[in-house]
């Protein structure tokens, strides 16, 4: 009997330290708006320049003026190609143009090529190495990670996850 007690003695102290250690994250995640990876929404988007596989050099000049979409996706995550029809899709349900979408993917060029080739014509694509200067400007830790930024240059959402422009979207976004 005395073996049932501290059994459950143990099992009560360890939920007690779950309960605990659940809210600590969940106290973290509320400070951040519950967002992990990149720009907090009502920043400005940082300044950048960056070349595209076609060779045109972007920055953030070039994006300001209208609407822009920024994904980040990187070749060793599995869900990042999931994304790529996706862009494609919403580029042209909305009349985006590929100077107003940029994919930023990050890893080894030869796989980037392969993952970028659906959007070709769709979207400017930057290739750079896995932590390369897009992806620290815009303080993305994970991916795929989806930037709408609007008119002013101004963060206007930001999402993680192989879908977050069907989501935007439903959010009138």
């Amino acid at each position: 009997m005395a073996f049932v007690i501290a059994g459950l003695v143990l099992v009560g102290a360890l939920c007690l330290v779950n309960l605990l250690l659940l809210t600590g994250i969940r106290r973290k995640l509320r400070g951040r708006g519950g967002q992990l990876s990149g720009p907090k929404p009502g920043r400005p988007m940082p300044d950048f320049s960056a070349t595209t596989l076609s060779g045109r050099t972007i920055g953030r000049a070039d994006l300001l003026g209208r609407p822009a979409v920024l994904a980040f996706l990187s070749t060793s995550c599995p869900t990042c190609p999931t994304l790529v029809p996706h862009l494609v899709e919403h580029a042209r349900s909305t009349g985006l143009t590929a100077d107003r979408m940029v994919v930023v993917i990050a890893g080894d060029e030869s796989a980037a090529e392969a993952l970028a080739e659906p959007l070709a014509g769709v979207a400017s694509v930057v290739v750079e190495p896995s932590v390369g200067e897009l992806t620290r400007a815009f303080s993305v830790s994970t991916t795929p990670t989806t930037v709408l930024v609007d008119a002013e240059g101004k963060v206007a959402r930001t999402e993680t996850g192989p879908r977050p422009l069907a989501d935007m979207e439903r959010a009138g976004i």
